[in-house]
């Protein structure tokens, strides 16, 4: 198995979410200065909200029959996934007249406005930590796709054990693709110039787009 498959894609929504929806997000707290611990526990919570599902569907996979029915689901939601990204890029890039209502990520928004404000203003370090555990379990095409490749891998495992087990390996992995640029936008966004995160914003928008046409291209590649 090719655990990488898990990581990168990992890293692609890392950079999407860092871009449109979880960076925009952090940086209103920036007057709460969150140092490094802030955000290394406030990832530290969505891998393990991350880990903890990968190890629910290794688990019911390997219960599971329906191979041939997931790949096809698969493949469509693949390949949804990267037009959204590309979609997400161009309204990144101010390049879609319909961009701000994309990138308001409503309906999941007013959620993670309140989740936010329930943990950030405690001033201490430790709420960062249920912060991230909140919001891994914010609806995502990517995330949605990692968890039915888990769930398919578990399909050939040996026993219910190994099953829960390559599971949680492919989602543990998953959720610390996406850590580094979510680490990178949350830390550095209130040390820049305002030029210089414009230009960053339209460089990740670009790089939103190349990922959408890459994923779109491996759903139906075969």
């Amino acid at each position: 198995m090719n655990f990488s498959r898990c990581f990168w894609p990992g890293s692609s929504e890392g950079s999407g979410t860092a871009s449109a929806c979880a960076g925009r997000l952090l940086r209103r707290c920036r007057s709460a200065r969150p140092g490094w611990p802030h955000h290394l526990l406030y990832n530290l919570g969505r891998v393990t909200t991350y880990t903890v599902l990968g190890a629910a569907v290794g688990a019911t996979g390997s219960f599971l029959s329906l191979a041939s029915s997931i790949d096809l689901f698969q493949t469509a939601v693949m390949a949804l996934c990267g037009l959204f990204i590309v979609l997400l890029g161009l309204a990144s890039a101010g390049w879609l007249p319909f961009g701000k209502s994309l990138l308001a990520c409503t309906p999941a928004m007013p959620f993670v406005q309140k989740t936010m404000n329930l943990f950030i203003n405690s001033g201490s370090a430790g709420a960062w930590y249920p912060l991230g555990l909140a919001l891994g379990f914010l609806p995502c095409g990517l995330t949605f796709t990692a968890l039915l490749a888990a769930a398919r891998a578990a399909m050939n495992a040996p026993d219910h054990f190994a099953g829960m087990v390559q599971g949680v390996l492919m989602m543990l992995l998953f959720g610390l693709g996406t850590a580094p640029a979510l680490l990178v936008v949350g830390k550095t966004a209130a040390l820049i110039g305002e030029k210089t995160r414009q230009r960053l914003y339209r460089l990740a928008s670009l790089i939103m787009i190349a990922t959408g046409c890459w994923f779109i291209y491996s759903a139906f590649r075969g």
